[in-house]
């Protein structure tokens, strides 16, 4: 994803009390103070590492989604690679190994990231805002993207990222200290761990705890289906309308990915697209312009687009950072193929943070960053002329 987890940082102690005392002053949402949430996020993420560290974090299971073939010989069916490992070989995504013509995940219960994180990190601008989120991560994903901002994770194996044992009890206890309202699967690729997520997913749910997932979407349809069952919202990031951008700087394909959020979008999943616009590579604005006709005409122009401002990272550290200019334009672009939310990430302040009533053109939410300043929202209507926004709102 676009937004680094607390654990790509550099480690900031501070103690208790200054902690606390730093919450007060600020609030959770300091994302406009990046050192402030870097530390608020840090400290959680140590909280949960003490409470767990006495744990073993090397458990496995069978993993889904496979067949087995002669002489041990297995076929992965999760995502639409379909390779074929011999015993003791990994997966592409680093999760699963051959043992024996039995693929096991080592992604199971062992998170190398656990967070307290405003939603709208995900970023969902258009579910229970203002409010916060449990975010895990589990190590591994099945694309390699030159910018990867999570690649010290992301590009690594579960068993060597791993921080602590998180069963499903551990994930509903973690909710309820720490008052979320939702559990999101972010920063590396749920889609590569989908047994973890459908287990924790379905316990949490049926205690009344919503699950959401910020992914790339590079998986089968019928993995992709399963996991609609427990989770209510997807953010999905369409890095480019581009198959040669993909397969070049991604190393996957486009069609899989439309694939997907049209499954979203049959399955009536709360969906937001993130595009992460980066310099000479994907800020063509003609298509830019096709990217926002397809999702108008496939996926509804209610659904919220969110445009980012890139930042060198990973092997693309070379690149500058994206023009603001560049951003807006992308943005009006949207607007005038006639989607009704379009946004701006790490871009701050700037209006694309703020929600608009698409009838009176009111800001309903506005935003600095990931902190919400004000909410003119009443159960999901605009307060200025009772139009019904789309979202998840209470």
């Amino acid at each position: 994803m676009h937004h680094k987890s607390p654990d790509s940082d550099e480690r900031t102690a501070i103690s208790r009390r200054e902690f606390f005392k730093q919450v007060s002053n600020l609030g959770l949402a300091t994302a406009s103070l990046p050192l402030a949430l870097k530390v608020f996020l840090d400290f959680n993420q140590k909280i949960w590492a003490e409470d767990k560290n006495s744990k073993s974090v090397s458990k496995l299971i069978e993993a889904q989604y496979y067949e087995k073939l002669d002489d041990n010989k297995i076929k992965c069916t999760l995502c639409p690679n379909f390779h074929i490992y011999g015993p003791g070989e990994r997966s592409f995504c680093f999760t699963r190994v051959n043992h024996k013509g039995v693929l096991m995940s080592h992604a199971y219960n062992n998170p190398c990231t656990i967070s307290v994180d405003p939603i709208e990190k995900g970023p969902f601008n258009h579910f229970l805002p203002n409010t916060n989120s449990l975010a895990i991560a589990i190590g591994g994903c099945n694309l390699r993207c030159l910018y990867c901002q999570n690649w010290q994770v992301s590009m690594e194996k579960p068993e060597k990222t791993a921080k602590c044992d998180w069963t499903k009890e551990d994930a509903l206890d973690g909710v309820k200290k720490k008052e979320c309202r939702t559990i999101c699967y972010t920063y590396t690729e749920p889609m590569v761990y989908p047994e973890y997520v459908r287990e924790v997913s379905a316990y949490t749910s049926s205690k009344g705890i919503r699950n959401l997932v910020c992914t790339a979407a590079f998986v089968n349809p019928q993995p992709l289906k399963d996991i609609c069952k427990t989770v209510s919202g997807f953010a999905v990031t369409l890095k480019a309308f581009n198959d040669k951008f993909y397969q070049k700087i991604c190393g996957q394909s486009l069609p899989t990915i439309l694939q997907s959020l049209e499954i979203i979008k049959a399955e009536k999943k709360h969906l937001e697209i993130v595009n992460l616009i980066v310099p000479s590579y994907n800020d063509d604005l003609e298509v830019i312009k096709k990217m926002c006709q397809w999702v108008k005409k496939n996926l509804g122009e209610d659904t919220p687009l969110h445009f980012g401002r890139f930042h060198a990272e990973y092997k693309l550290k070379d690149l500058p950072d994206t023009p603001v200019k560049t951003v807006e334009q992308a943005r009006q672009i949207a607007f005038d193929e006639g989607l009704k939310h379009v946004y701006t990430f790490n871009i701050a302040p700037h209006e694309g943070n703020n929600t608009y009533c698409p009838a009176c053109k009111q800001p309903v939410i506005k935003r600095l960053a990931f902190k919400v300043l004000e909410n003119n929202m009443l159960k999901g209507d605009c307060k200025f002329c009772g139009h019904k926004l789309t979202g998840i709102w209470q």
